[in-house]
């Protein structure tokens, strides 16, 4: 990367405001917007399924093969679908073909999920198999919330040498002699009022011991696994993110989003989460202070709302071109299951000033746009809105010229961003 010198060479710059009247418009201005919706009775459908994950004591060494994920669906008929042809990490395990599937059903309400492998294999032997199949429903009826295993199976199943034949009890342990112990037909389950859940791992290997086969202690091996879980009625769901800073330099990304925090699509129960940084430094482009960023949600059956928070104490956006402090990023969403609300109330900068542009200050008003001659143009308070959600970038430089300031054209970097949405 070319570095930048270090103060900014101020070229003339022609201000491109939709409404420039700036200054009049208070720190605090925000936009909100609301749709509406026919309203409906919502469950949250959820689940995931895998063929095979292996950790090495600490390390993922093999991650989840032929993955499907539901996410957080609000939605019935959702059918996802998996493939791999084998997966082979001696002296750990190897299998033949891996099928995984994830269904959402209306009648009744109901998560499926499965996870087939053929031809297993692990520990060069220990435990082997034609098949084995982990299959995991929950559903809601009149009577309520309920979850079932029903479906899973193994064929041809050995341990040790030893067949096992008929149905395996659930949460079967069998040790495994100079290694540790494998549990078959693993599950855990959770039945509330509210909600449901079940996970089964058809094989389930924990090496706790030093071996000949120098597997290191620690290690986990799980073969077919299905989770499925259910929430509901809820008035919708959400999802949403906060991070301090971006800088993504012609098609290069320098700078993750950094110290992000995640909004659950069934929020945090009004827990806040908080991530914190000491700030980011990238010479000649961006310098920051500390970054706070939260995450907060809550969902029942009447409402569902959530908010997503970065402030970034200071900034310095290419050698002073932008300088800021108190930088604040707020988004929030809601819904009652028929009225969608979003709003960037309480986004605001403690001070400003961009090079050139002596009218800029903390004051200045949502969407201000301002074109940099020679460079590309300067978002400030970007508040960008979709049918269901909410966006606030508080500073972000898009870079369309080349220029003599030694950032590629295609670069683009933000400062406190936040987003929130409701489902």
């Amino acid at each position: 990367m070319k570095m930048l010198a270090p103060k900014f060479a101020l070229l003339p710059l022609v201000t491109v405001v939709a409404a420039l009247g700036v200054s009049a418009m208070p720190s605090q201005a925000s936009t909100t917007h609301s749709v509406s919706t026919a309203a409906t009775s919502r469950f949250a459908y959820q689940g995931d399924a895998y063929g095979t994950r292996v950790n090495l004591g600490n390390v993922v060494t093999s991650a989840p093969s032929a993955p499907v994920v539901l996410g957080c669906a609000t939605a019935p008929g959702v059918h996802l679908t998996n493939t791999v042809t084998d997966v082979t990490l001696p002296p750990v395990l190897s299998t033949g073909t891996i099928d995984t599937t994830a269904d959402t059903l209306v009648s009744p309400v109901k998560t499926v999920t499965t996870a087939n492998v053929q031809n297993l294999n692990l520990l060069t032997g220990l435990v082997t198999a034609a098949a084995v199949r982990s299959a995991s429903a929950t559903y809601h009826i009149s009577s309520g919330f309920h979850t079932s295993a029903r479906g899973t199976s193994f064929t041809s199943l050995s341990v040790a040498g030893i067949p096992i034949t008929g149905t395996v009890a659930k949460n079967t342990r069998i040790n495994l002699t100079g290694l540790g112990y494998v549990v078959l037909n693993e599950q855990t389950s959770k039945v509330g009022t509210r909600s449901a859940a079940l996970t089964v791992n058809a094989v389930h290997v924990v090496i706790d011991q030093t071996n000949l086969l120098n597997i290191p202690v620690g290690t986990n091996v799980v073969v077919a696994h299905a989770t499925s879980a259910l929430r509901g009625p809820v008035a919708g769901t959400l999802d949403g993110f906060a991070y301090g800073t971006r800088a993504q330099l012609g098609h290069v990304v320098s700078s993750g989003p950094s110290f992000r925090v995640i909004l659950p699509c069934l929020g945090t129960n009004g827990h806040l989460k908080v991530h914190d940084g000491v700030g980011v430094s990238l010479p000649g482009v961006l310098v920051t202070g500390a970054v706070h960023n939260t995450a907060e949600g809550r969902i029942d059956g009447s409402t569902a709302s959530g908010e997503t928070t970065s402030t970034v104490d200071s900034a310095n956006v290419v050698s002073e071109l932008v300088q800021a402090t108190v930088i604040r990023a707020d988004t929030h969403a809601s819904t009652d299951g028929t009225t969608f609300t979003f709003s960037d109330a309480g986004s605001s900068f403690g001070t400003l000033s961009v090079a050139g542009f002596s009218q800029i200050n903390a004051n200045v008003a949502p969407n201000t746009k301002l074109r940099i001659v020679g460079v590309g143009t300067l978002w400030l308070h970007r508040v960008i809105h979709l049918p269901n959600s909410i966006e606030v970038r508080m500073i972000e430089l898009v870079v369309k010229h080349a220029n003599t300031l030694g950032l590629p054209v295609g670069s683009d970097i933000r400062v406190a961003v936040s987003h929130a949405s409701a489902h």
